[in-house]
């Protein structure tokens, strides 16, 4: 009798682990399996940087970036008067069907006669739209036929992390079409200067000369998460932008 319930009970434990274990096991089976396939994939995806084609990317984004050429008139100590020519640079924007150049204020402040140059080297005056000397921001407006613009889409920066890789197109110097690449070295800097001071500022180490000012600080995709607005003076890869949500934030007040 020992025996007989001895071996009922060890058979009943085995048949009911045997009936809830393999059902389980079955299901771990699979989700391994479905994890291991998962992975694979993930390491087989190219990084944002990594698979981007730089010249397929620059000849995309210069269609859009324009050279903005002012003029300032000035006196001499004798009260003659005479001009000094400001350049920058700018790209442009669909603000709801609406074509415009964004820039810096700074690139624009009290000039006369703006022109625009476009990548197919025509010249075309503009005005000043809209502006706001606190975030450094400007905004022009060209009568010119819709099929000479190609806007850029601009994107948020709050996803911005220190380490990813962004690029620079503009006019240094007046060399129009000039490309040059970084990452994002800080986040949130303050900017000041003598007549504004603005935060949350994004620091770069893609190299920036004058006349990049107004020009897009883009990620890898094309998009524009900047404006370029300043460098630091005698450094090496210390350059700034206004993030894009600033630029957001003001559009509308702006026009």
């Amino acid at each position: 009798m020992v025996f007989v319930v001895l071996g009922s009970l060890f058979t009943g434990a085995t048949v009911g682990y045997l009936l809830s274990y393999l059902p389980l096991s079955g299901e771990i089976r699979n989700l391994e399996s479905q994890l291991s396939s998962l992975n694979k994939r993930i390491d087989s995806l190219p990084s944002a940087s990594e698979n981007v084609s730089l010249p397929a990317l620059f000849d995309r984004v210069r269609q859009s970036v324009v050279v903005v050429e002012g003029l300032i008139q000035q006196r001499d100590f004798f009260g003659r008067v005479f001009y000094t020519q400001v350049q920058g640079s700018g790209f442009i924007y669909d603000f709801g069907g609406q074509m415009i150049i964004l820039t810096n204020y700074h690139v624009v402040a009290d000039t006369i006669n703006i022109t625009l140059t476009f990548v197919n080297e025509k010249e075309y005056s503009a005005s000043i739209l809209g502006s706001n000397p606190n975030a450094d921001l400007a905004l022009l407006s060209t009568g010119v036929s819709e099929d000479e613009f190609n806007p850029l889409e601009i994107v948020s920066s709050s996803t911005l992390r220190v380490g990813d890789s962004v690029i620079v197109v503009g006019t240094p110097y007046g060399l129009e079409g000039s490309m040059s690449s970084g990452i994002v070295s800080a986040l949130n800097r303050t900017l000041v200067t003598e007549n504004y001071s603005i935060g949350n500022v994004i620091q770069t180490t893609a190299p920036l000369n004058p006349g990049n000012s107004g020009g897009p600080l883009l990620n890898y995709q094309g998009q524009v998460v900047g404006i370029v607005t300043a460098i630091a003076q005698e450094s090496q890869g210390i350059g700034f932008a206004i993030p894009s949500d600033t630029i957001l934030e003001n559009i509308d007040a702006m026009i």
